[in-house]
């Protein structure tokens, strides 16, 4: 396997933010070898948690009710059912792991 110059990881990552799009972003940031759309999601949920949120197959599963892992076509779907579901000024990522850790309590998973 080839090492990733970090150039390219960075011009990449600025590009995918040039755009106001979450699906085309997912679709630049994924570009980069080694990284998927869970990842993608979590790039974006760190520069921005007020608009964005880790999308994962978990995430998926507690909103969609689908047991698979998150595709392109999601994460737009994601965003806004999260925001519907904002009971108030809460940023999305906060309200994202709201329903994560409602899923997490509801299958009693996640307890190490």
């Amino acid at each position: 396997m080839h090492e990733v110059p970090a150039a390219f990881v960075q011009r990449i990552s600025e590009a995918a933010f040039l755009v106001d799009d979450p699906k085309i972003q997912l679709k630049t940031l994924t570009s980069i070898p080694g990284i998927g759309p869970a990842t993608a999601t979590v790039v974006l949920a760190f520069h921005d948690p007020t608009n964005y949120v880790v999308g994962d197959r978990y995430i998926v599963a507690a909103l969609f009710g689908d047991d698979r892992a998150l595709r392109l076509s999601d994460y737009p779907r994601l965003l806004t059912a999260l925001r519907d579901r904002n009971p108030g000024e809460f940023d999305l990522r906060t309200v994202e792991k709201a329903y994560y850790q409602q899923w997490r309590e509801t299958y009693d998973v996640g307890r190490w």
